[in-house]
Parts: C-alpha cells; sequence; structure tokens
C-alpha cells in the first residue's frame, strides 16, 4: 500500500538556529526543503531523509521561484544581518524589504498556501524601534502579493545558539558589575524556542484558522535586569547588577560589544528595542502553547553546553569561516538605496528617470545613451572610454520589477557578466523603489574602488533620492 505524499515545505533561513529546530521538528510530518545563503550547508547532506537542503539566493528573483517550486507552504526566518557581499552599501531594513518582496512574489507564483514568519512583539506606544518596525513591514511586504501570511510576533527567543541568550549569557560570564540603562527595566515575554516551534506546528497547514498577526510569549513577564540576575542563578556567579537612572544607549550597546564579543549589528538592534513594554494580546495561538509553556530557566539551562558555562554553538558556526572566504574571494558588491515613489508612477519610469538623470547629474564628465532595446551605456566624455554597459531583462521585468543585466565596461569585471545587475523594485503599494545593484564585481583594484567609485555611486544615489522624494511631495 503506497504512503499518502507528504505536504512539502520550505524553510528560508534554515540554517539559523530557530530555523534548524523548525526543520527537524517538522520532517516529522512534512517534506522539508531547508533553503540557506551558505552554499557550504547546501553541499552537506542531511541526516534526515526528509530534509533536503538547497542553496537558494534570496536576493535573485528565478532563485527564489525555483526554491519554491512544488512547495504546498512556506516558513519565513531570514534577516539580513549575515554578511552576503564583501561590501554593502545598505540599511539592513532596506535588504530586508527586498528579501521580503521575493519571497511573497515567489509564493504567489508558485501557488504557495501559507507563509509564517516569525516577528517581533509590538509594543502599543507610538514610539516603536527600527528593528521592531522592520520585522512590521516585512510582514506588509510578505502579505502585499496574496499568500495568506501567519505572523508569530514574538519576544527575546531562548534556545541553543541564540544571538540574544548569548549575549546575556557571555555578558554575565564576563563581567563582575553590570550597568545597566533605565529601559534596562522594560518588560517582556520571554519564549523557550520549543515553545515557538510548538507555534508554527499549530498554525502550518492552517492558512485560513490562522490567518494575521498572533502575539506569542513564555509564562513569564520579565525585565532585562530580572534576565540578567537569573543568568548569574543559572551559571552559578554572583554579580551586581545595577539600573542607572541615566545611561546613554550607545554608551551600553559598546560596553556589550566590548565585553561580549557580539556583532553590532546584534547589540545595537536589541538595546534599541528596550524602551517599550510589550503587552502580549490574547490569542488561540498563545493559549494553545500556554500549557506546558517552559519559563526563562528551564528554557536557559536546556540552551547551554554540557559546562553549563556557554551557550550551545549556533548551526551556522561549522560553516562561518567557509563562508566569509567565499564572500571575500568573489570581491562582490552590494548597494541597495530606498526612494519614495512619485505617485502614479512605476519601477520601470524611475528605471529610465534615472539613467537619463545620471547623464545630466554627472554633466560634462559623463553621458548616457538609452536605446529602444532597452541597452544603457555609460561613458566618459573626454578622454572617451566606455565605463558600463546595461541590457533590460524584459523575461524578468514587470511594471513593478525592472531587472537591467550589467553586460560590459571598464569598470565591472568578466567573471561577474551575468550575475551583476541593477533592479528596480516597486513595493509596499508603490510607496518605494528599490534602486539595488547585486553581485557586481568590480574590476578596479578593491581598496581603489572603495574609495573612489564605490564612495561616487553612493554619492549620485543619495542626490537621486532627495530628487525624487522632492517629486513625491
Amino acid at each position: 500500500m503506497t504512503q499518502p505524499q507528504r505536504p512539502r515545505v520550505a524553510i528560508a533561513g534554515a540554517s539559523g538556529f530557530i530555523g534548524t529546530a523548525v526543520s527537524s521538528a517538522l520532517a516529522d510530518a512534512y517534506e522539508v526543503r531547508a533553503l540557506t545563503r551558505s552554499p557550504a550547508r547546501a553541499r552537506a547532506p542531511d541526516p534526515d531523509p526528509h530534509i533536503d537542503w538547497r542553496h537558494c539566493d534570496l536576493f535573485s528573483g528565478p532563485d527564489v521561484v525555483a526554491g519554491l517550486a512544488g512547495c504546498d507552504y512556506a516558513v519565513y526566518l531570514v534577516h539580513s544581518l549575515a554578511p552576503s557581499s564583501r561590501l554593502t552599501q545598505a540599511n539592513p531594513r532596506d535588504m530586508d524589504l527586498i528579501l521580503a518582496d521575493n519571497f511573497a512574489r515567489a509564493a504567489a507564483a508558485n501557488g504557495v498556501q501559507q507563509i509564517i514568519v516569525v516577528g517581533g512583539l509590538i509594543p502599543e506606544s507610538f514610539r516603536i524601534s527600527p528593528l521592531l518596525w522592520s520585522r512590521r513591514e516585512v510582514e506588509l511586504v510578505l502579505a502585499s502579493r496574496g499568500t495568506a501570511v501567519t505572523a508569530l510576533r514574538a519576544g527575546l527567543v531562548v534556545g541553543a545558539g541564540g544571538s540574544a541568550p548569548r549575549l546575556l549569557v557571555d555578558l554575565v560570564r564576563r563581567l563582575p558589575v553590570l550597568a545597566l540603562p533605565p529601559s534596562a527595566r522594560s518588560l517582556t515575554r520571554p519564549i523557550a524556542l520549543e515553545d515557538l516551534v510548538r507555534a508554527v506546528q499549530l498554525c502550518l497547514g492552517e492558512p485560513e484558522t490562522y490567518r494575521g498577526a498572533f502575539d506569542i510569549g513564555g509564562p513569564e513577564c520579565l525585565n532585562y535586569e530580572e534576565m540578567l540576575r537569573r543568568t548569574a542563578e543559572v551559571l552559578g556567579v554572583r554579580r551586581l547588577i545595577i539600573t542607572l537612572p541615566w545611561l546613554p544607549i550607545w554608551i551600553a550597546a559598546a560596553t556589550a560589544r566590548a565585553f561580549s564579543g557580539a556583532p553590532s549589528e546584534v547589540v545595537g538592534p536589541a538595546l534599541e528595542s528596550l524602551p517599550q513594554d510589550t503587552v502580549i494580546r490574547d490569542n488561540p495561538v498563545q493559549r494553545a502553547i500556554d500549557s506546558g509553556a517552559m519559563p526563562f530557566r528551564e528554557a536557559l539551562k536546556a540552551a547551554l553546553a554540557p559546562s553549563h558555562r556557554h551557550l550551545c554553538a549556533s548551526p551556522r558556526q561549522p560553516i562561518q569561516g567557509q563562508d566569509r572566504e567565499l564572500i571575500r574571494e568573489a570581491r562582490r558588491v552590494r548597494s541597495i538605496q530606498r526612494i519614495i515613489l512619485p505617485p502614479g508612477q512605476d519601477a520601470r519610469w524611475v528605471a529610465g528617470n534615472y539613467f537619463r538623470w545620471l547623464g545630466t547629474c554627472c554633466w560634462p564628465f559623463v553621458a548616457t545613451r538609452l536605446d529602444a532595446t532597452g541597452r544603457c551605456d555609460v561613458t566618459i566624455r573626454f578622454p572617451r572610454l566606455h565605463l558600463l554597459s546595461l541590457q533590460r531583462r524584459a523575461e524578468l521585468s514587470d511594471p513593478q520589477r525592472e531587472v537591467y543585466a550589467i553586460t560590459g565596461g571598464l569598470l565591472s569585471r568578466p567573471d561577474s557578466l551575468g550575475h551583476a545587475r541593477f533592479e528596480f523594485q516597486t513595493l509596499l503599494d508603490d510607496r518605494y523603489t528599490m534602486a539595488a545593484i547585486h553581485d557586481y564585481a568590480p574590476a578596479l583594484p578593491w581598496y581603489v574602488y572603495r574609495w573612489t567609485q564605490a564612495v561616487a555611486h553612493l554619492m549620485v544615489m543619495r542626490r537621486y533620492q532627495r530628487r525624487l522624494a522632492r517629486l513625491a511631495r
């Protein structure tokens, strides 16, 4: 008797600590397609035959469409903090929007029935940190292409390999005295990784029942000062923990970076999101996981290594060195700018307007020519030098996305041709257009490029941002 075919779920961000746990749990009932940006991880087979690892560049629309082909459901656990290029000229919030829009487009194209995304708890206050607002924008973008979205909004997730609990453990382990900003008394509901996984399992495959946003948390409402005290108890150390009436966030962030070794892209956003209390609104998902939810102390103990002195290593740790070396050798560049779209315009208008404006902006040194076939040439007037050629890719373009492949010129390395591209991507109901250069490999020596062409490109793009912002008023 043949076994019934299992539904297939794609997990984007599967190599992270949440993604690894979710993949393992879902493999009991689903065929899991684990999508990762890491070539090293994609090459390593999984011992579970129901987990299929695939390399997928979420910045590439065709890659994401191929990654979601044949999938019934998807889980989105992606953030843009991990490096993807040797040089990145982009705000993480803007990269998150492009990644989410590519995923939403691919889900709609493949008929995916549901996307589950894990975001952050949104405070009731009108003051929302950039990190939390970015998570909210991601939810909006994922839902903008018609696929049913379930947003699980969680606070601090306590589990093996997590960056936030690792920060707590490292600070307590290394500092005898911890001076905290007053915002450390803000309340939140930390949740055990195991309980977050239970919430995903509950909602997956139920797009109509669990459509929308659901706050989830553990059984305790704690502030960060109390979490540090409990961390000290679990580690078996005595620490003096003081919350000062005034301490600038930047000083607290610098101290945390210096003594924990955590990267600034983790520490800064985490501290920025402290000043607001978060309240979990009653909902069926929270009620379902409340029974048996793990308290903070037990969740932290479960996440520690056998020595009980360190948090268990991140699942990404064994491959991070290989990935960094590949990125360094490739010498690729990513540059993304968020442009306010003038009313009534689309991505195709922005692309044509930009290329024509570029020659005016850089006159009399640079000239641009855009012909009827969609080919754009950028040249220096005196002496006559051909800097870049770009060709519109009609098969990848539509009113909300214009794709130009970088096909030649003195400023582009031949080995990047076919990969390097300039994209104009409209999203959030035509509110913004993202102007993005992906996988560009400069021909200039790297350190010459960084302080000449890279700086010039950023200055030009910021000037163009201001131009369209004026038109949009």
